[in-house]
């Protein structure tokens, strides 16, 4: 998860600065210092005492060995991916990787003025022994199609700008944003989420209005697309606007905060295949409050329509999906639970189903409470990344977790998981199923120092029919699992 930036005393800057020629605060020309640009553009450099420079910094180095299937997701129903051997669940076997990644980021604004700024982070990751995957996700773009963008939005390589823009306040309680912003829905992170890379070309507006906070934006999405639910392609970009407003309110003295939802997401036909429009449209109200006094509790209400275009007339589609998440503190111990379910039809049907931007562009699934099944760090870089539309088949799942403390500076994770489909699926021929699996896990933090932690944790999921039947292969794995360790530095 990402953290805000921090203020950081940039004395060596400073140093270097204050024993710099004094050309530096004059106009900078290419013949004379390479600074901005070598060419005269007339530029100016700005003294480090006219400006104010926040930094924000995070290093990882993992290590992650599992059985786990490669390329399990793709927004439909798993297959196999370009990971590890190509595994399925019918010939998995065990493998391990190592992974390292920095993160730098910057926020820039002038020291007379806080109404205006630049930020940008970028972001380099690799493996170990000189390996450089294009992706953090070792299993690589799975679904992706070669000749075509693996995603539909902002992905970028191993080394370079992760994203960055502008923003400015012209009026107080009121600011815009502009460039390739990190995108998240604010309906609990189950639709697009710029954690998994989300990020989207666009500008979005938000502040305050009276005691609400308000965010209207719109954005553009790359254009080729070639993945996903659809993965035959666009020759058009897509657009996505979003409009979101959560206000507080009291009611016989309970305070709640409540808020409502618009997303739609639009994609045009190609000149060069036989595929029609794609409309989706997400409406949704989500609540949060205080729970036996020092807990807390959020949840949603969300329903889905649309059409997506696989094919001339397309596939119109009504969906619905809630989800309930509460906190409560048991002496030192905290009690996490889970749950969310999400509408699905049977084979070969559509009018119930319940879909998102995840599955129909290709990225990955929301987070929660299990390694295996679905995204939760330290161990997020390998799982399925089970997507709520589950090609098509919806999806039911109960998680639970308890974290404690066991010593000073040391915390102890437990947790367990059910998962269904909402519609049962046969594979093939084999009996129909519902049923996914079940997952238990441990994690250890220990808090070497400031700033610095160290993850130890081990995953064992049992898988159901729904996804084992999947496969012809005989001997089918149904034990899955996964030990994990993230050593991070972050500031």
């Amino acid at each position: 998860m990402e953290r805000q930036p921090s203020t950081i005393a940039i004395s060596m800057l400073t140093t270097i600065m204050s024993c710099a020629p004094l050309g530096l605060l004059g106009p900078a020309f290419a013949d004379q210092i390479p600074f901005p640009e070598p060419a005269n553009e007339n530029a100016y450099a700005v003294p480090i005492e006219n400006i104010r420079l926040r930094v924000w910094a995070q290093y990882r180095v993992l290590y992650n060995a599992s059985n786990i299937p490669s390329g399990v997701n793709s927004g439909t129903l798993p297959s196999a991916g370009t990971g590890p051997g190509r595994l399925t669940f019918g010939d998995t076997t065990g493998y391990d990787f190592a992974r390292q990644r920095m993160r730098l980021a910057f926020d820039i604004r002038p020291k007379d003025s806080d109404n205006v700024g630049g930020y940008l982070q970028m972001e380099y990751r690799g493996g170990f022994g000189g390996s450089s995957p294009a992706a953090s996700d070792p299993r690589g773009e799975s679904g992706a199609n070669a000749d075509g963008t693996p995603n539909a939005f902002n992905r970028l390589q191993a080394r370079g700008v992760r994203y960055g823009y502008i923003y400015v306040t012209p009026i107080e309680n009121h600011t815009l944003v502009v460039g390739i912003l990190p995108t998240i829905d604010q309906v609990g992170r189950v639709l697009f989420d710029g954690e998994w890379d989300f990020f989207v070309g666009g500008a979005s507006l938000g502040g305050k209005i009276g005691d609400g906070d308000y965010r209207v934006g719109f954005y553009r999405l790359a254009s080729d697309l070639r993945s996903g639910t659809i993965g035959t392609g666009f020759g058009k970009d897509g657009d996505m606007w979003v409009a979101d407003y959560n206000k507080p309110i009291t009611m016989e003295g309970y305070d709640l905060k409540v808020g409502g939802h618009y997303y739609t997401l639009n994609l045009g036909k190609t000149e060069n295949i036989n595929i029609g429009d794609t409309h989706e449209h997400w409406v949704a109200l989500t609540a949060s409050g205080s729970l036996f006094r020092s807990g807390a509790w959020n949840s949603y209400l969300m329903l889905n329509t649309g059409r997506i275009g696989t094919g001339l007339t397309g596939n119109n589609h009504t969906g619905y999906s809630g989800k309930f998440e509460g906190s409560v503190p048991i002496g030192v111990t905290t009690l996490n639970l889970f749950m969310l379910y999400a509408s699905g039809d049977k084979a070969g049907y559509t009018a119930n189903q319940f879909t998102t931007p995840e599955a129909i562009l290709g990225t990955n699934g929301y987070w929660g409470y299990s390694h295996i099944f679905n995204a939760n760090a330290p161990g997020d870089v390998n799982d399925f990344g089970i997507n709520l539309n589950n090609g098509g088949a919806g999806l039911w799942t109960v998680q639970g977790q308890l974290k404690f403390p066991i010593v000073p500076k040391l915390t102890g994770t437990l947790e367990t998981a059910y998962f269904s489909a909402a519609r049962s699926r046969e594979f093939a021929g084999r009996g129909g199923s519902a049923y996914m699996g079940t997952e238990n896990g441990a994690m250890l933090t220990y808090n070497i120092a400031k700033n610095l932690n160290l993850d130890i944790g081990a995953a064992h999921a049992f898988m159901g029919s729904f996804l084992a039947n999947r496969t012809q292969a005989t001997g089918i794995e149904r034990h899955i699992y996964e030990v994990f360790t993230r050593f991070q530095y972050a500031l």
